[in-house]
């Protein structure tokens, strides 16, 4: 079974923060973490606030298991980022478009309503587990880089 939320795992042990002190940071019970990793799923805009408060940013890359074109994936998505602002579903329209994945298709095959697919950009916003699901269907690698953010 994935571990979709392993990067936060690393992060926490990484910088030294238990759940419990992880839910004192986000305002929210202890009970409310745990149950995030029992479930391991989360939003995606929780789990960059989260990394934000530990100091660090987290980005999502959906490539191909032989990816040659890494580097143009992340160009693309970086003038994405960077030309309108903060998308986080920025990397999923890239991979959409490198892929050939259609909306309509994604949402036929995920079984849920094409609305609902057109609803996560609309919103800008994901659960983690769908990013799993998308990239199991299409047999696409889940990539996560966690960057320390600079101070000052």
């Amino acid at each position: 079974m994935n571990k979709r939320l392993e990067f936060l795992e690393s992060l926490l042990l990484a910088t030294g923060t238990n759940k419990s002190q992880l839910a004192k940071i986000m305002g929210v019970s202890a009970q409310n973490i745990f149950t995030y990793f029992q479930r391991d799923d989360m939003k995606l805009s929780y789990a960059q606030e989260i990394a934000s408060r530990l100091g660090c940013s987290v980005r999502f890359m959906l490539e191909k298991e032989d990816a040659s074109s890494a580097s143009a994936t992340l160009l693309d998505l970086e003038s994405l980022v960077s030309g309108k602002g903060l998308a986080r579903l920025a990397f999923l329209r890239v991979a959409m478009g490198q892929y050939g994945i259609e909306r309509k298709d994604l949402a036929s095959k995920l079984g849920i309503g094409y609305t609902g697919v057109n609803r996560w950009f609309k919103v800008d916003d994901i659960a983690i587990s769908y990013i799993y699901r998308i990239a199991e269907l299409y047999g696409l690698k889940v990539k996560v880089n966690l960057k320390q953010n600079r101070l000052g």
